[in-house]
C-alpha cells in the first residue's frame, strides 16, 4: 500500500470512529438537595485539609525533616561534585537541591508517617 492510502484509511477510521461515538444521557440525581447551612462551604473543607496538611508536614519536619535536607544535601552535594569532575561546578549545581529535595522528602516521610495521607487527602479534597 502507498502512504496515500493508508493515511485515508486511517483518516476514515478516525472520521467513522468518531462519527458513531455517543454520550450515554445522565442519571437523574436521587439524592435529596444538599441543605444550605450559613458559613459552612466546599471551601472549608479544602482549607480544613490544607491546615491539616501543614500541620502534619510540620510535625514531620520537625522531627527529622530538616536533619534529612542537611543529610541529602551534603551527599547530593558530595556525590554531584565528584561525579562531574571536570565540569564539577555543575555536578555541585545539580547534587545539592537535587540531594536536598530528596533528603527533606525522605526525613519529612519518616519524622511524620500520616504527612503523606494528609497531602493525599489535601489533594483529593474537592
Amino acid at each position: 500500500m502507498t502512504r496515500t492510502s493508508v493515511s485515508a484509511l486511517f483518516a476514515a477510521a478516525v472520521i467513522a470512529g468518531a462519527g458513531t461515538a455517543q454520550a450515554a444521557p445522565t442519571a437523574p440525581n436521587d439524592s435529596p438537595p444538599r441543605p444550605v447551612v450559613p458559613g459552612v462551604h466546599l471551601v472549608d473543607q479544602k482549607q480544613a485539609a490544607l491546615e491539616n496538611m501543614l500541620n502534619e508536614l510540620n510535625l514531620g519536619w520537625a522531627n527529622g525533616g530538616a536533619a534529612g535536607t542537611a543529610i541529602g544535601a551534603a551527599i547530593g552535594l558530595g556525590v554531584g561534585c565528584l561525579s562531574m569532575f571536570p565540569g564539577s561546578l555543575a555536578g555541585c549545581m545539580i547534587g545539592l537541591p537535587t540531594g536536598a529535595v530528596t533528603g527533606a522528602l525522605i526525613g519529612i516521610g519518616n519524622g511524620n508517617p500520616k504527612a503523606q495521607k494528609a497531602i493525599e487527602d489535601y489533594i483529593n479534597t474537592p
